[in-house]
């Protein structure tokens, strides 16, 4: 491995870049921790149309409500963010959150537990006890994500 700091007046700000042949488990390794180190922070509104810095690790969910995107911590606050879903779900693509729906992206690390009795779906309880569900679509990614096995 090669790290290297290269110095020229075409980056207005601070890049990191992550090179190689192919996106292997190292690579994809590498890019998670840089991003957990940097920790990713998004801004929000709050209850009093107040700006707040949100840090990732604290959020539980982003989730579509009318036409705005929203953000719940694990306190239930809850906040507006300026991103949409899909915005969200590129930005966070190496970070720990996944779509489960077309409503929601969930952070892996707040999912407490899986209820799979219900045909088809998954009930998910996160951290903060809220629960949501997956949509079919969206359930081999959950489960390959989670490390879960499918049926063979």
């Amino acid at each position: 491995m090669q790290v290297k700091a290269v110095i020229d007046k075409v980056y207005e700000k601070t890049e990191i870049h992550v090179c190689n042949n192919e996106l292997n488990q190292t690579v994809k390794k590498l890019v998670k921790d840089i991003s957990d180190f940097i920790g990713i922070k998004i801004t929000g509104t709050d209850r009093r149309a107040e700006k707040c810095v949100l840090v990732l690790n604290d959020i539980i969910c982003f989730y579509a409500q009318g036409q705005k995107v929203m953000a719940r911590d694990e306190q239930r606050n809850v906040y507006s963010v300026s991103y949409k879903l899909y915005e969200l779900e590129e930005m966070l693509q190496e970070s720990h959150f996944i779509r489960i729906s077309k409503s929601e992206i969930v952070n892996l690390k707040k999912i407490k537990r899986l209820d799979m009795s219900i045909t088809g779906t998954i009930k998910v309880i996160m951290s903060d006890k809220s629960e949501t569900y997956t949509s079919r679509r969206n359930v081999t990614r959950l489960k390959e994500a989670l490390g879960i096995e499918g049926r063979k």
